[in-house]
């Protein structure tokens, strides 16, 4: 073998034993973990201070409620009762509280509201209408009808709310007219159609004359 040969083969050998050891390849990266949006939409009732008490799941049927939970505070105010709602309700009333009820009360009376005043939120029933009211109210029965969203417990009635100095600002009286708590209850009413589907006022009909119907269904009206 010649001289250059042997030189030859004595480099690559060496090149060989200095070249860096391959690099280890890197595990693929686990799955992302999957989110319940259940446990989810309760965590996020949680951090935004919503006292609320899970409830059993309600039987599968026509009355059944998604992630069904007793509201007794929506984080902003106080309730005059505890109400039931799927936990995307609750999700939205928390927001429209935050968002247009107490900025609207520090706006017309430079105060909080403390006090959520509802009427009603879950209730397996029909959707009332005056022949419905006029059927019952003869012995006929509700002659049935649609489904409420009270029924899903997705619709709350709002009958009023109470200010920090205890002033009491009711849908019933206060709607109608012209003054601060009318101003503050219209504005109320026209910024709930940025939260939920339907929004039902005194203006809607005689059934609404005392409360804002408010529902997150899954037909839109803003009965403003």
């Amino acid at each position: 073998m010649s001289l250059r040969r042997v030189v030859v083969i004595l480099s690559l050998l060496l090149v060989g034993a200095c070249a860096a050891p391959p690099r280890p390849v890197a595990p693929p990266r686990p799955p992302a973990p999957i989110i319940d949006p259940d446990s989810a939409c309760l965590k996020d009732l949680r951090d935004h201070h919503v006292v609320f008490e899970p409830q059993a799941p309600t039987p599968a049927g026509t009355c059944s409620v998604a992630n069904p939970v007793k509201v007794k505070s929506d984080g902003q105010a106080s309730w005059n009762r505890p109400g039931v709602l799927s936990c995307s309700m609750a999700r939205s009333i928390e927001r429209f509280e935050a968002q247009v009820v107490e900025p609207a009360a520090m706006k017309v009376f430079g105060q909080k509201v403390v006090r959520l005043i509802h009427m009603g939120t879950y209730d397996c029933r029909t959707m009332r209408t005056e022949t419905s009211i006029a059927a019952a109210a003869n012995g006929q029965g509700s002659r049935g009808g649609r489904l409420s969203e009270h029924a899903k417990g997705q619709a709350i009635d709002i009958g009023g709310f109470e200010l920090a100095d205890g002033t009491v600002i009711s849908v019933k009286k206060d709607w109608q007219g012209a003054g601060k708590r009318s101003d503050f209850l219209q504005e109320v009413a026209r910024l709930s159609c940025e939260h939920f589907n339907v929004v039902l006022t005194p203006n809607h009909n005689r059934l609404h004359n005392d409360h804002l119907h408010l529902d997150i269904g899954p037909h839109r009206l803003c009965g403003y």
